[in-house]
């Protein structure tokens, strides 16, 4: 049998050479205990995580439900119904009773007790109109004078920022 290169053929300079064979692949599972440890620790940190987040949105479940209210309360105001500002009074109480859970104490205060309790729960926003919210609520309705688009404002960031025991 004849070659099928001649031995002039080619480079000389590789002649001879064996070739090599290809390493092992290289696992991409850790092989040292550390790592699944720290893999051990980064899978509980994101569930305790997980939990936590759906803890904190479960629990202000009640502010979601007070801020589409009052969306309902100012949306039936601007279109003309004077009635739905005797809500907003009730609304207030029944959210900050939510937000506590002390039924008793904020069920019956009244003036400047309700007012200070208030404020207590959202301590860097300034003091609500509790007199006006009364007013609206149990006198004659009469809106001249009064900024009742500001209590709208006022009372969305109260239910947005006033702090819970629970958080």
């Amino acid at each position: 049998m004849t070659e099928l290169f001649g031995p002039g053929w080619g480079n000389y300079a590789i002649r001879g050479i064996i070739e090599t064979s290809m390493p092992a692949q290289v696992s991409l599972w850790p092989s040292t205990p550390g790592w699944w440890i720290l893999l051990a620790l980064i899978i509980f940190g994101s569930i305790y995580w997980g939990w936590a987040r759906w803890q904190k949105h479960v629990r202000n479940r009640y502010r979601r439900e007070a801020q589409l209210a009052l969306d309902g309360l100012e949306a039936a105001y601007l279109s003309g119904d004077q009635q739905s500002l005797r809500k907003l009074a009730p609304l207030l109480r029944a959210t900050a009773i939510a937000a506590t859970g002390q039924r008793d104490e904020l069920a019956s205060a009244k003036g400047d007790a309700w007012k200070q309790a208030l404020h207590e729960l959202a301590p860097k926003l300034p003091p609500l109109p509790v007199s006006e919210l009364d007013a609206l609520a149990y006198q004659p309705l009469n809106t001249k004078g009064s900024n009742i688009e500001s209590l709208f404002m006022q009372l969305r960031a109260w239910i947005s920022a006033h702090e819970c025991p629970h958080d």
